[in-house]
């Protein structure tokens, strides 16, 4: 269940901002080649028209978020759902785009930084991975048109005119594939503890994988084959979830009713996730945690403002007039030889605030 909500937009205090990040988050460009889009929700209760509901999610209440994300949790773009009509495509893509699903208009709009930045040589080398609420088979002819291989699992329903040799009674890890020439889209089904579907345009069925799975039978873990599309989409997916979990570990000790408030501090807990992220990138000797990274952003600012607290002006007994005469008529005997001025007591806080 959702809440149904008008589209709207975002005020400047948060907008502002949210594009700054943004922007600095695209200043490497995009270094990764495989990239998995996603939605997140950031944990709030207060009143907005912006709050979602999502049953069987860890946080049920709160502001929607669509990201993309590569597989350590580094965050290239992300937005705040603002209604089914809302998105920055430009208007020409807003004119055809008009009629189409929600989430193909989602991941269009989180490609759009790297299908305007990267060659039309280079796009085929990125992978795009995401899950069944955004996957249509229009969707993957689509990407494949413009250059982009995409993986991505997806309902039945969406699917039409492919009859599956597959129930509930079949063995686990027993597939099913089918190929579609025109299109170049694999179909594949997977009988696991139930029916999973997957389309990609990239991988099939080989080479076959292994993976562990519970049996009743053997009373233990046994191995099953695993289809190489299912495994690619095992591996690179959960790049979104990773970023929400390092962010929910830096979660603030203030509670606020504006929902403003709570979208600027996740905007602060993703800055300290990627950072954290390219820390372990480049360094390979130890692992950073998002932890030491938050704690030493705030241990810089702390010494920083003790600092400036603490700093003491050294006095010389003088009498002339104070550095604010055009403003202050008091003669003052103080000449503070760090600052090399005259001032009174009242000057002297107001020029150091």
């Amino acid at each position: 269940m959702k809440t149904k909500m008008q589209m709207i937009e975002l005020p400047l205090d948060i907008r502002v901002p949210l594009d700054i990040f943004r922007k600095t988050c695209q200043q490497f460009a995009i270094f990764s080649t495989a990239l998995s889009i996603d939605e997140c929700m950031i944990k709030f209760y207060g009143r907005t028209v912006l709050k979602q509901f999502m049953k069987g999610k860890p946080v049920r209440f709160g502001l929607k978020l669509w990201a993309i994300c590569n597989k350590e949790g580094f965050i290239f773009d992300f937005d705040i759902y603002c209604g089914k009509g809302s998105n920055h495509l430009p208007s020409k893509q807003l004119e055809n785009l008009r009629n189409c699903a929600l989430g193909n208009r989602v991941v269009l709009q989180m490609l759009q930084r790297l299908l305007t930045t990267v060659s039309p040589r280079k796009i085929s080398r990125y992978h795009i991975y995401f899950d069944n609420f955004f996957s249509s088979p229009d969707l993957f002819v689509h990407l494949r048109k413009i250059g982009l291989r995409a993986t991505g699992t997806v309902r039945a329903n969406r699917v039409s005119g492919v009859t599956i040799d597959l129930n509930n009674k079949s063995k686990r890890g027993t597939c099913f594939v089918k190929h579609d020439k025109n299109s170049g889209v694999n179909y594949i089904s997977v009988m696991d503890s139930k029916i999973v579907s997957l389309l990609s345009t990239a991988a099939g069925i080989t080479p076959l994988s292994s993976a562990k799975r519970y049996s009743k039978d053997e009373h233990g873990k046994v191995e099953i084959p695993c289809p190489y599309a299912f495994n690619l989409y095992n591996n690179f997916m959960g790049g979104v979830d990773q970023h929400d979990y390092y962010c929910s570990s830096l979660l603030p000790c203030i509670r606020s009713k504006k929902w403003t408030w709570v979208a600027l501090m996740r905007i602060i807990q993703g800055s300290i996730t990627n950072a954290a992220v390219l820390k372990n990138l480049v360094c390979d000797k130890k692992i950073v945690t998002i932890k030491d990274i938050a704690l030493a952003v705030a241990s810089k600012y702390l010494n920083e403002t003790n600092n400036r607290q603490s700093h003491t002006h050294e006095k010389v007994m003088a009498k002339k007039k104070c550095f604010n005469f055009t403003k202050c008529s008091k003669r003052t005997q103080q000449f503070y030889v760090d600052c090399q001025k005259y001032f009174c007591s009242t000057c002297f806080l107001d020029f150091h605030k």
